[in-house]
């Protein structure tokens, strides 16, 4: 059995790329989604359990609190507890609420860091030009995140400002809904790499290899980002915008990881 354990949610390789990290560092580590449907429940043993995922709205995706509210790991309280989020620049509270899903199973969250990466929500803004220097950065950014894992630091968290905490309760409320923006534009080749990366299978094809939308959204917009032709558009806003995925993280590799293969 694997000494440590990560789980990881990601659309578009950010979050991916942070968990093969730790997991290349960590000795005898394994790595596992939290997009899929399957309960765990973990045998005892692990010497260190990890939650990797980005920072939606100043908190966590909502498949990520499921997946964890779901997990069992009653077994395993004496192991060293670590999350990592993801982000633009600001996190929000989405390390704390880990920390809350965590205590409700009588286990307390040792160790909580963000980690700034390339800001990709395309359908809010465009994108920077400055990919190469930001992933440079949070390459440096995420060692010292291994080392202290390694060391088993110990870090305090606390809630922010009270106002962030109320927006993140209101806007994950309406990601689910918000593919019925997305629109699919003639360019389209029906390639089904769109259905391949959606971490939660929101995406699926009509008769004609077109995607359509099942109103379970994360708004992790892998399907935007890594679609070949810019074909999948939210409303009239990305189409001209650039297009992101992590360097080296490609849709056939995401696409297994994240089905646990």
């Amino acid at each position: 059995m694997s000494k440590n354990v990560v789980f990881y949610f990601s659309g578009t390789g950010n979050s991916l790329n942070v968990a093969k990290g730790i997991a290349k560092e960590m000795q005898n580590c394994e790595i596992i989604s939290m997009s899929g449907s399957k309960n765990y429940d973990l045998q005892a043993g692990y010497e260190t359990i990890g939650f990797v995922y980005p920072t939606y709205y100043r908190g966590e995706p909502q498949k990520v609190r499921e997946f964890i509210l779901n997990l069992n790991l009653k077994n395993n309280r004496d192991t060293y507890y670590y999350a990592v989020t993801t982000c633009g620049k600001y996190d929000g509270n989405a390390l704390m609420h880990i920390n809350h899903l965590l205590k409700r199973k009588n286990i307390h969250l040792d160790y909580g860091k963000k980690i700034v990466m390339f800001s990709n929500y395309v359908v809010a803004y465009d994108m920077r030009e400055t990919v190469k220097e930001e992933t440079k950065q949070s390459q440096k950014d995420l060692m010292q995140i291994i080392q202290s894992i390694k060391n088993r630091e110990i870090n305090k968290l606390s809630i922010t400002e009270p106002l962030q905490e109320i927006a993140y309760r209101v806007l994950i409320r309406f990601a689910h809904n918000m593919d019925k923006y997305y629109n699919v534009s003639d360019d389209c080749i029906g390639c089904g790499i769109c259905k391949e990366v959606c971490p939660v299978g929101n995406v699926d094809l009509d008769d004609n290899n077109k995607p359509y939308f099942r109103h379970h959204c994360e708004q992790c917009v892998a399907c935007i980002q890594y679609c070949p032709k810019k074909a999948i558009n939210y409303k009239n806003k990305t189409q001209s915008r650039r297009r992101y995925t992590y360097p080296g993280i490609k849709s056939a590799e995401l696409a297994k990881m994240n089905r646990n293969d």
